[in-house]
Protein backbone atom coordinates (compact mmCIF):
# COMPACT_ATOMS: atom_id res chain seq x y z
CA UNK A 1 0.00 0.00 0.00
CA UNK A 2 1.04 3.41 -0.50
CA UNK A 3 0.61 6.48 1.13
CA UNK A 4 -0.09 9.87 -1.20
CA UNK A 5 0.84 13.27 0.48
CA UNK A 6 -1.12 15.86 -0.92
CA UNK A 7 1.38 18.37 -1.32
CA UNK A 8 1.64 22.10 0.43
CA UNK A 9 -1.71 22.34 1.85
CA UNK A 10 -3.12 25.65 1.02
CA UNK A 11 -1.46 24.95 -3.07
CA UNK A 12 -3.68 21.47 -3.46
CA UNK A 13 -6.66 20.49 -0.95
CA UNK A 14 -7.93 23.73 -0.16
CA UNK A 15 -9.15 26.69 -1.19
CA UNK A 16 -6.89 29.57 -2.07
CA UNK A 17 -7.59 33.03 -3.50
CA UNK A 18 -4.43 34.48 -4.15
CA UNK A 19 -4.94 37.42 -5.62
CA UNK A 20 -8.71 38.00 -5.71
CA UNK A 21 -9.20 41.30 -4.31
CA UNK A 22 -11.44 43.96 -3.87
CA UNK A 23 -11.99 47.73 -2.90
CA UNK A 24 -13.76 48.41 0.16
CA UNK A 25 -13.00 51.78 0.78
CA UNK A 26 -16.57 54.13 1.93
CA UNK A 27 -14.89 57.40 1.97
CA UNK A 28 -13.86 57.21 5.32
CA UNK A 29 -10.42 55.99 7.09
CA UNK A 30 -12.16 52.20 7.40
CA UNK A 31 -13.17 49.62 5.00
CA UNK A 32 -16.55 48.48 4.00
CA UNK A 33 -17.17 45.13 5.39
CA UNK A 34 -20.27 44.50 3.98
CA UNK A 35 -18.01 44.44 0.78
CA UNK A 36 -15.94 42.35 2.31
CA UNK A 37 -18.25 39.65 3.19
CA UNK A 38 -19.87 39.77 0.08
CA UNK A 39 -16.53 39.54 -1.53
CA UNK A 40 -15.52 36.52 0.60
CA UNK A 41 -18.48 34.87 0.14
CA UNK A 42 -18.93 35.01 -3.67
CA UNK A 43 -14.89 34.20 -4.07
CA UNK A 44 -15.42 31.02 -1.95
CA UNK A 45 -18.64 30.10 -3.95
CA UNK A 46 -16.55 30.17 -7.16
CA UNK A 47 -13.82 27.81 -5.78
CA UNK A 48 -15.84 25.62 -3.63
CA UNK A 49 -18.46 25.45 -5.68
CA UNK A 50 -21.47 26.29 -3.39
CA UNK A 51 -22.38 29.38 -1.31
CA UNK A 52 -21.69 30.06 2.25
CA UNK A 53 -24.20 29.88 4.58
CA UNK A 54 -22.99 32.74 6.48
CA UNK A 55 -20.16 35.10 6.32
CA UNK A 56 -18.26 37.10 9.02
CA UNK A 57 -15.84 39.82 9.37
CA UNK A 58 -14.61 42.08 11.70
CA UNK A 59 -17.36 45.10 12.62
CA UNK A 60 -14.86 47.96 11.35
CA UNK A 61 -10.87 47.83 10.24
CA UNK A 62 -9.21 50.68 9.71
CA UNK A 63 -7.56 51.47 5.96
CA UNK A 64 -3.91 50.78 6.39
CA UNK A 65 -1.68 49.18 3.51
CA UNK A 66 -0.36 45.95 4.52
CA UNK A 67 -2.85 45.09 7.25
CA UNK A 68 -4.34 41.90 7.94
CA UNK A 69 -7.95 40.40 8.87
CA UNK A 70 -10.01 37.68 8.87
CA UNK A 71 -12.97 36.61 7.98
CA UNK A 72 -15.09 33.36 8.54
CA UNK A 73 -17.21 31.61 6.39
CA UNK A 74 -19.58 28.86 7.70
CA UNK A 75 -20.64 25.44 5.50
CA UNK A 76 -22.61 23.28 7.79
CA UNK A 77 -20.06 22.03 9.99
CA UNK A 78 -17.10 23.23 8.22
CA UNK A 79 -15.47 26.28 9.15
CA UNK A 80 -13.26 28.64 6.36
CA UNK A 81 -10.70 31.38 7.77
CA UNK A 82 -9.97 33.64 5.25
CA UNK A 83 -7.22 35.81 5.58
CA UNK A 84 -7.19 39.02 4.00
CA UNK A 85 -4.31 41.80 3.66
CA UNK A 86 -4.58 45.25 2.36
CA UNK A 87 -3.03 46.00 -0.82
CA UNK A 88 -2.85 49.92 -0.44
CA UNK A 89 -4.02 52.77 1.31
CA UNK A 90 -7.11 52.82 -1.00
CA UNK A 91 -9.34 50.21 0.54
CA UNK A 92 -8.13 47.56 -2.08
CA UNK A 93 -7.74 44.29 -0.26
CA UNK A 94 -6.67 40.86 -1.86
CA UNK A 95 -7.81 36.97 -0.23
CA UNK A 96 -4.08 35.80 0.85
CA UNK A 97 -5.38 32.31 2.27
CA UNK A 98 -7.51 30.23 3.39
CA UNK A 99 -8.13 27.29 5.99
CA UNK A 100 -10.34 25.06 7.72
CA UNK A 101 -12.02 23.58 4.77
CA UNK A 102 -11.75 20.63 2.34
CA UNK A 103 -12.81 20.74 -0.78
CA UNK A 104 -14.56 17.24 -2.68
CA UNK A 105 -13.49 18.68 -6.53
CA UNK A 106 -10.05 19.19 -5.69
CA UNK A 107 -9.82 16.36 -3.39
CA UNK A 108 -11.13 14.01 -5.79
CA UNK A 109 -9.27 15.62 -9.13
CA UNK A 110 -5.94 15.12 -7.16
CA UNK A 111 -6.99 11.52 -5.86
CA UNK A 112 -8.24 10.35 -9.49
CA UNK A 113 -4.38 12.30 -10.88
CA UNK A 114 -2.44 10.11 -8.05
CA UNK A 115 -3.93 6.75 -9.29
CA UNK A 116 -4.13 7.34 -12.38
CA UNK A 117 -0.95 7.94 -12.83
CA UNK A 118 0.16 5.20 -10.90
CA UNK A 119 -2.26 2.53 -12.65
CA UNK A 120 -2.04 4.19 -15.93
CA UNK A 121 -5.65 3.76 -15.95
CA UNK A 122 -8.53 6.72 -15.83
CA UNK A 123 -10.38 6.51 -12.38
CA UNK A 124 -13.61 9.03 -11.31
CA UNK A 125 -13.08 9.91 -7.77
CA UNK A 126 -16.26 10.29 -5.24
CA UNK A 127 -15.70 11.87 -1.87
CA UNK A 128 -19.14 12.63 -0.41
CA UNK A 129 -19.32 16.29 1.12
CA UNK A 130 -18.69 18.75 -0.94
CA UNK A 131 -16.94 20.74 1.73
CA UNK A 132 -15.90 18.85 4.90
CA UNK A 133 -14.11 20.43 8.06
CA UNK A 134 -10.71 20.16 7.96
CA UNK A 135 -9.84 18.33 11.41
CA UNK A 136 -6.17 17.03 11.98
CA UNK A 137 -6.48 13.46 12.60
CA UNK A 138 -10.28 12.96 10.91
CA UNK A 139 -10.67 10.08 8.33
CA UNK A 140 -12.89 9.39 5.49
CA UNK A 141 -13.39 7.37 2.67
CA UNK A 142 -13.87 8.44 -1.22
CA UNK A 143 -14.77 5.69 -3.77
CA UNK A 144 -13.03 5.58 -6.82
CA UNK A 145 -14.41 3.67 -10.49
CA UNK A 146 -12.44 3.12 -13.79
CA UNK A 147 -13.95 3.41 -17.36
CA UNK A 148 -14.87 -0.86 -16.72
CA UNK A 149 -16.99 -0.04 -13.55
CA UNK A 150 -14.35 -1.34 -11.26
CA UNK A 151 -14.60 0.23 -7.90
CA UNK A 152 -12.26 0.95 -4.84
CA UNK A 153 -11.99 2.51 -1.71
CA UNK A 154 -9.73 5.11 -1.05
CA UNK A 155 -8.68 6.15 2.68
CA UNK A 156 -7.97 9.62 3.73
CA UNK A 157 -6.33 11.04 6.60
CA UNK A 158 -6.82 14.95 7.19
CA UNK A 159 -3.33 16.18 8.44
CA UNK A 160 -3.76 19.72 9.90
CA UNK A 161 -6.21 22.51 9.55
CA UNK A 162 -4.54 23.68 6.27
CA UNK A 163 -5.88 20.98 4.79
CA UNK A 164 -2.47 18.77 3.83
CA UNK A 165 -3.93 14.99 3.42
CA UNK A 166 -2.38 11.45 3.15
CA UNK A 167 -4.74 9.25 0.94
CA UNK A 168 -4.32 5.67 0.24
CA UNK A 169 -6.05 2.97 -2.36
CA UNK A 170 -7.44 0.26 -0.24
CA UNK A 171 -6.72 -3.06 -1.74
Amino acid sequence: MRIYHLGHPGLVVLLVCVGCQFQASCGGKKLNMEKAKEFVATALERDVGQKPDSTTCPESVKIEKGAKFSCTAKFGAATATVEMQQNDDEGNVTITSSTGILVANKLEKLIAEGIGKQANVHVDAACGDRVRPATPGSTFQCDVKDAKGVTAKVNVKVKDASGSVDWELVK
